[in-house]
């Protein structure tokens, strides 16, 4: 059946879309970071880009793949942001 979700992506294909995903986020935080802030609109772009990271960082791990550096960085930076915010 055509766009059946039984046919799952080819492999870079999925890759290609959690790369996708971190680029649009971070675009969205450096927006919100440029002109006048919005704390509350700041901090849940910052949870989005988290979430597409570590979606991203997992996906590397679980096919065995390496962390490039700045992803590696990124994540610690974002990590180490929310927690400072108390948040999880």
């Amino acid at each position: 059946m055509p766009g059946s979700s039984s046919i799952p992506p080819s492999s870079g294909s999925q890759l290609d879309d959690l790369r996708t995903a971190v680029r649009a986020a971070r675009s969205d935080v450096e927006l919100l970071r440029s002109g006048k802030v919005d704390p509350a609109l700041l901090l849940t772009a910052r949870g989005v880009l988290l979430e597409a990271l570590e979606i991203y960082a997992a996906e590397l791990v679980r096919r065995r793949l390496p962390m490039p550096p700045a992803l590696r960085d990124d994540l610690r930076l974002q990590r180490g942001i929310r927690a400072a915010r108390g948040l999880r």
